[in-house]
C-alpha cells in the first residue's frame, strides 16, 4: 500500500485536493487571552490553499458559552470583504484575448464566462506545437495594473498542467508547475504594469483545457516592488 505524503501521482487516475486544516486562532480551542489571527495573515492562508488548488477548511472555536465570539465573527466578515473586494472584477474580461490556436468550439470567449467547470479553451491537437499560449491584451495602448493572476483547468476533465510560465511585456513574472482547479499567483514582485500578458503552458499531460483567467488587483497586498 503506497502512502502518498506531501506529494502527489502524476500517473493516478482520481483527482484528490488536500484539505488544509486550520484555525482562526492560534490553536484549536478558544482562549480569553488570544486573538484571532490578523486579516493580512489568513489572505496568506487563503493564497497558500485555494491558491494553490487546495480545499480550505477554516477552524472558528467557540467560547465557553458555545458561542463565537465578537471579534471572531468581526474577523470572519473582514475576510470575506476582502475576498469580494479583491476578485471582484477580473480586468481580464475588459481585454482582447488571443490563444496559440483552438480546436473546433473551444474559443478563448470559454475562459472569460462565468462557467468555470464544462466550458474551457483547448488548443489544436495537430501536434506542431511545442508550448501553446494566451495573450492578454488591454485595450486602447492602456496599461493593465494588477498583482493577482488567476488560472482554472477545467478540472471535471482532469489535471493536466504540469509546467507553465507567465510574461508582462515579455519580462517573465511567474514560473511555476502545475495548476489544478485553481492557481492563484500573487505576484511577489508587488504591482505591475503591462500592455500585454501571456501565459505559456510548457508541458502538460494532455492538451490542456483552461476554463477560467483573470488579472486582478489585490489593496491588502503591499510590497516594496513596482514592475513598469
Amino acid at each position: 500500500m503506497i502512502i502518498y505524503l506531501s506529494s502527489g501521482d502524476p500517473k493516478g487516475t482520481d483527482w484528490l485536493p488536500a484539505e488544509c486544516d486550520v484555525s482562526i486562532r492560534p490553536g484549536w480551542f478558544w482562549h480569553k487571552s488570544e486573538s484571532p489571527k490578523r486579516l493580512s495573515k489568513l489572505l496568506d492562508i487563503y493564497y497558500n490553499s485555494v491558491g494553490r488548488n487546495c480545499v480550505l477548511l477554516l477552524n472558528v472555536p467557540p467560547n465557553k458559552s458555545g458561542l463565537i465570539t465578537d471579534v471572531d465573527a468581526q474577523r470572519l466578515k473582514e475576510f470575506r470583504s476582502a475576498i469580494n473586494t479583491i476578485f471582484q472584477h477580473n480586468l481580464a474580461q475588459d481585454c482582447f484575448v488571443k490563444v496559440s490556436s483552438q480546436r473546433g468550439g473551444f474559443g478563448a470567449e470559454n475562459m472569460l464566462d462565468s462557467d468555470h467547470l464544462w466550458s474551457y479553451w483547448t488548443p489544436k491537437d495537430d501536434g506542431g506545437e511545442k508550448d501553446h499560449w494566451i495573450e492578454i491584451w488591454a485595450k486602447d495602448e492602456s496599461f493593465l495594473r494588477f498583482n493577482v493572476i488567476s488560472i482554472q483547468e477545467a478540472i471535471g476533465l482532469g489535471q493536466r498542467i504540469k509546467r507553465h510560465e507567465i510574461y508582462a511585456d515579455d519580462k517573465l513574472i511567474v514560473k511555476a508547475t502545475t495548476v489544478g482547479y485553481k492557481r492563484l499567483h500573487r505576484l511577489d514582485l508587488g504591482e505591475v504594469q503591462a500592455r500585454v500578458v501571456r501565459i505559456t503552458i510548457r508541458e502538460s499531460k494532455a492538451m490542456p483545457l483552461i476554463s477560467s483567467i483573470g488579472l486582478y488587483f489585490d489593496p491588502f497586498w503591499h510590497s516594496k516592488f513596482t514592475v513598469t
